[in-house]
């Protein structure tokens, strides 16, 4: 008997979302644009937070960044005012770090490009196909023994040909693909920003968001050809027991070298590879605050839409439901109807808001070059959210509906 009357009650809902289609699609709007909100900010953070982990995890370990800024990486806000009179690291500061005993690989590094969609991106040109947003490194030879390359094919460049300024290069195989598709790039030229340059190396294709897109090149080939990049990064590899004596030896040289006196903080900034997912979390969390209450407002707004849309269903269907009971229909079969019909509702808006999040997500990875990654949680909570602001939104309708005299429902008053 149960099951019979909720399969009334659901047909029953059914004809009424199709009674009203465009009047149900207006209400919809809010929840479709407050779950789509959610769905694809979490989507895209959550990629690119997995992005960045296996990156990380793909350099070798105890790996320590001096850096003009204070920290290295992704950062939430503008650097101070501060931080950005600094001034950069020198080729003889570069020089005096590589000449300490106590880190266990060096090298410095510049860098031509930006991890986001910047117009000024260096434009890298093979065989009339062009590579989407390349991201290039300065370094020295034995960059390899700092972090971790994988190569594919071909080799790292020299200490010869750094010290020449030679133009050659090691790409990422995602850029491998797009440039060269099927031909083997060794020793094959690319254009990057109208210069020539010759492949010496090609990188395994991780299918990972930066490393496939990025490309080395000598630390002095960069600078002879862009002199206008001044920002150097320091990378130090270390072993797990000398990390902090490393630290010091560098701090030291550095403070020295720029002149800090003793009482005051760094002019610079050390970060540790690991303390890279503290700043980006740190991101997720300022991004945070600024979508949840855009989600907020937009599920508010669908709530107080369908409480609208149900309150004028229930008087248009005043007779309806006087028949109803007078046919035996309980009070609280009349309040289940109309509860499962607002949540019917609001979660068919939570799966279209999921299906239109989902898209801007995939969007957003093809534009800027990530694996996506869609989160369980975010459509578990797109739904249930969605369902919950029909219930709330539907009760007062749906008790209003239930209280109603069937006689006097019957006559339409």
């Amino acid at each position: 008997m149960e099951r019979q009357l909720l399969k009334d009650i659901f047909l029953t809902v059914r004809d009424s979302l199709l009674a009203y289609k465009l009047r149900s699609a207006l209400t919809l709007l809010g929840v479709i644009i407050g779950v789509t909100v959610v769905v694809t900010v979490s989507s895209i953070l959550t990629s690119l937070y997995a992005s960045v982990a296996r990156s990380i995890e793909s350099f070798s370990p105890n790996v320590v960044y001096f850096t003009k800024q204070n920290k290295w990486g992704p950062q939430f806000g503008e650097p101070t005012a501060e931080e950005r009179a600094r001034k950069d690291f020198t080729y003889d500061d570069v020089l005096a770090v590589a000449a300490l005993p106590s880190p266990l690989a060096f090298s410095p590094q510049k860098l031509r490009g930006f991890y986001g969609p910047i117009a000024d991106q260096p434009k890298m040109t093979a065989r009339g196909r062009e590579a989407i947003n390349p991201l290039v490194f300065g370094v020295w030879e034995n960059y390899p023994e700092v972090v971790v390359v994988k190569l594919a094919s071909g080799r790292f460049f020299t200490e010869t040909e750094r010290k020449s300024k030679a133009h050659v290069v090691v790409i990422g195989g995602g850029i491998a693909k797009q440039l060269f598709q099927t031909t083997d790039p060794l020793n094959e030229d690319l254009r990057l920003d109208g210069v020539t340059y010759r492949v010496v190396g090609v990188l395994e294709d991780e299918g990972t968001e930066p490393a496939d897109r990025t490309v080395y090149t000598p630390y002095e080939t960069l600078s002879q050809e862009y002199p206008n990049i001044k920002e150097t990064i320091l990378v130090v590899r270390t072993t797990p027991d000398n990390v902090d004596e490393v630290i010091n030896d560098v701090t030291f040289t550095l403070r020295k070298r720029r002149n800090v006196p003793v009482e005051a903080p760094n002019n610079f900034g050390v970060t540790k590879a690991e303390a890279i997912f503290e700043i980006v979390n740190q991101v997720l969390t300022g991004v945070a605050a600024i979508v949840i209450p855009i989600a907020l407002a937009g599920l508010l707004v669908g709530g107080v839409g369908v409480m609208n849309i149900m309150i004028v269903s229930v008087t248009e269907r005043t007779s309806e439901i006087g028949v109803r009971r007078a046919l035996g229909a309980r009070k609280r079969d009349v309040l289940t109807q109309f509860l499962i019909e607002a949540m019917s509702l609001t979660t068919i808006g939570g799966l279209i808001g999921i299906g239109v999040g989902f898209l801007f997500a995939f969007i957003a990875s093809l534009a800027l070059n990530f694996s996506l990654t869609v989160p369980l949680w975010a459509i578990v909570t797109g739904l249930v959210t969605s369902a919950s602001v029909g219930l709330i939104a539907g009760m007062y309708p749906a008790i209003r509906a239930a209280r109603l005299d069937p006689v006097e429902a019957i006559r339409g008053t």
